[in-house]
């Protein structure tokens, strides 16, 4: 087998588990801060007015 295709589909494989991993803990952090900041204004609604 030709060594530079099994380099490219090598190399095309190592790439797309890493794009893979870093969207997996892009999405994991901005999903983790946003149920923060809906759990903190939901807490706020549940409040009376003179406690927010």
């Amino acid at each position: 087998m030709n060594t530079a295709l099994v380099a490219f589909w090598g190399l095309l494989l190592g790439a797309s588990i890493v794009w893979y991993g870093f969207l997996v803990f892009h999405v994991g952090w901005k999903a983790g801060r946003e149920i923060r900041d809906l759990t903190a204004t939901l807490g706020a609604a549940d409040r009376p007015p003179d406690q927010r």
